[in-house]
């Protein structure tokens, strides 16, 4: 199963290097006739000075290259990778030397989310939970050469609320009216949006393994979704020290589409799963990427 790496999508502007401000007005020859008040020479190390009346300002430099920017992010988690991960990094870098201009913006927001977290993991091709949003509108803008419109600054959709399971030791957002169950030793948090989707978070023991990765994944994903599972998708796999997560997608037989995250913490397994009828218009983002543990 593919994981979501951080340079899956290759795209940006390359932007030129620092350009030197224009060069100041020669010196007026000296008058002959009595000189005017000398102006104050700038106190050392005061390098702004005043430009002359009616000369132009020094330009402002241009924006940081998107190689370099990139080269920054390499540098941030090099202590975490080994000499190769970390040539590896570089090389990738190039690739935004020369792309597409609409995606710049988008392409800075991913970079320089992932070199300001400090659960970026480069090493593992991953990246992090909180760069999640970042990275899928620069695969967003990758497919179609269109940056993608930024979304409503609403924390969440109208009759959403963030639920908190105190006794669990989690919260999620989702729409109100939330119920608690428990059936066979699993405890779920369940409730239907008027858009036809429903929305569950469900604990149960996480199986022990050696690895918790795509493979181990993959096995929960077969005991949870029997058949549905055959068509199913992994990706995003986020790796953090105690907490490991995936996302999934599954298509069903009767044309009902499930897809939600799975959260390994410690010996508990959380998933927060949705299921609506294909095609329907529904709210994802909101829940998929809200959880968080107590």
């Amino acid at each position: 199963m593919a994981r979501l790496t951080t340079f899956s999508c290759l795209f940006a502007l390359a932007c030129s290097g620092q350009q030197s401000p224009p060069p100041g007005d020669p010196a007026s020859p000296a008058a002959e006739s009595s000189p005017a008040p000398a102006e104050a020479a700038p106190a050392p190390g005061d390098t702004a000075a005043a430009p002359a009346d009616g000369a132009p300002a020094p330009a402002a430099p241009p924006p940081e290259s998107l190689l370099a920017l990139c080269n920054k992010m390499c540098d941030a988690v090099a202590p975490k990778c080994t000499k190769d991960q970390l040539e590896s990094c570089r090389i990738t870098c190039k690739n935004y030397e020369d792309q597409n201009e609409a995606c710049d913006g988008v392409t800075r927001k991913a970079l320089e989310c992932a070199r300001n977290d400090r659960d970026f993991l480069f090493c593992s091709n991953v990246v992090p939970i909180n760069c999640a949003k970042e990275f899928k509108a620069l695969g967003v803008c990758a497919a179609t050469g269109v940056a993608p419109v930024e979304v409503s600054k609403q924390a969440m959709p109208d009759g959403w609320a963030r639920f908190e399971a105190k006794d669990a030791g989690f919260s999620a957002v989702m729409p109100k009216g939330v119920q608690a169950s428990s059936d066979a030793g699993v405890k779920k948090w369940s409730v239907s949006a008027p858009t036809g989707a429903s929305y569950e978070v469900t604990l149960r023991p996480a199986p022990p393994d050696k690895k918790i990765d795509n493979r181990y994944f993959l096995k929960r994903s077969r005991e949870l979704f029997d058949r549905c599972a055959d068509k199913m998708k992994l990706h995003a796999l986020i790796e953090k020290e105690g907490h490991t997560s995936i996302q999934f997608k599954v298509v069903c037989p009767e044309k009902t589409q499930q897809l939600g995250t799975m959260h390994v913490v410690g010996s508990n397994l959380y998933m927060l799963h949705m299921k609506f009828p294909e095609g329907a218009t529904v709210d994802i983002d909101p829940f998929v990427y809200s959880f968080e543990k107590r």
